[in-house]
């Protein structure tokens, strides 16, 4: 959490400085009929997530983790753009949308006593959720489209902005690096556990 407050003191407007921290330490959602949806507390946060029709099967993602990599990866990015473009981005916006884009995930998965994650049975995904409660807190139109649009054009709202056009391809390239690293590390976890298993039969 202090990783994703760090970047967020990179938003150069103070009001919506203020509003991305508030959203980060506030576990509450705005829309009372929610309030019976616990938000996790966002260092054990975490959701299971697959990459096209990998065989691989879905994975645990980190993500505060996935969240500041990705925050990263946009502001350097976005620079890389301006300067070879010539256009002009709304930086603020974009760190804004990134860090906040997948808070809600927080909602939608609760870790048990065992520290498994498990669905809450909450009936909004994180993106829906997540647009109505940046809408709930008043923050700007150009954020709340690019975390609403960030499935891509397949999703309901698809990306209309040069901010929400790159945001939604860095996620999009950060998840799928994401997810083969981290499904073959357990991958190749399984293979070792298998190999040591037979070899103590082997020397039974």
């Amino acid at each position: 959490m202090e990783a994703l407050i760090k970047l967020a003191e990179k938003i150069e407007n103070k009001e919506l400085r203020k509003k991305v921290i508030d959203y980060i330490n506030d576990k509450k959602l705005k829309n009372p009929h929610f309030e019976k949806y616990k938000r996790e507390d966002l260092k054990k946060a975490g959701s299971y997530f697959s990459v096209g029709s990998s065989s691989l099967g879905p994975v645990e993602r980190d993500v505060v983790h996935h969240t500041t990599v990705l925050t990263h990866m946009v502001i350097q990015v976005a620079k890389i753009m301006e300067a070879g473009y010539g256009i002009k981005l709304d930086m603020d916006s974009l760190i804004a949308a990134s860090i906040c884009h997948d808070i809600m995930k927080a909602a939608e998965y609760n870790r048990d006593e065992n520290g498994e994650l498990e669905p809450t049975g909450i009936s909004l995904d994180h993106t829906v959720l997540g647009t109505a409660e940046l809408y709930a807190r008043g923050f700007p139109e150009e954020v709340i489209h690019i975390v609403a649009s960030h499935a891509g054009e397949a999703g309901t709202t698809p990306p209309r902005s040069f901010e929400a056009v790159i945001f939604h391809e860095l996620d999009s390239l950060a998840s799928i690096v994401e997810y083969y690293a981290i499904a073959y590390s357990k991958f190749n976890e399984k293979i070792k556990e298998m190999i040591e298993k037979q070899s103590e039969k082997l020397g039974e």
